[in-house]
């Protein structure tokens, strides 16, 4: 993985989001979480973007079955939620996206800090 080997910490910010409001996106630091992640630190990966920690195995997996797939390999099952769990998610996300853009504790430890 190219994140293992380049760090994304001190590169341009690349969210439009938070170019254009300063306020965070709920993909923020997300990148760099997953650095951290690939670099073996869990606790500097949580403090970038724990929902992007707290998602990264099913991404990982569907990353894996989209790509088995893909090159003739053996189908796997992938993740589907139904529309009340997509729902649930959703509102998950929007409040993430809310709380870690309040400046005070204990919200404000969501945020990126950049």
């Amino acid at each position: 993985m190219a994140l293992a080997v380049v760090d994304p910490t001190h590169g341009p910010p690349l969210c439009p989001f938070k170019a254009v409001t300063g306020l965070d996106c709920p993909g923020c630091g997300g990148t760099r979480a997953a650095h951290q992640l690939f670099t073996g630190h869990l606790g500097a990966a949580v403090d970038y973007n724990v929902l992007a920690v707290l998602a990264m195995p099913f991404i990982l997996w569907g990353l894996f079955v989209s790509l088995t797939a893909m090159l003739g390999g053996p189908r796997w099952r992938g993740i589907s939620l139904s529309p009340q769990w997509t729902r649930i998610a959703a509102v998950v996300v929007v409040a993430f996206w809310v709380l870690r853009n309040i400046p005070i504790a204990p919200f404000n430890w969501l945020g990126t800090g950049a």
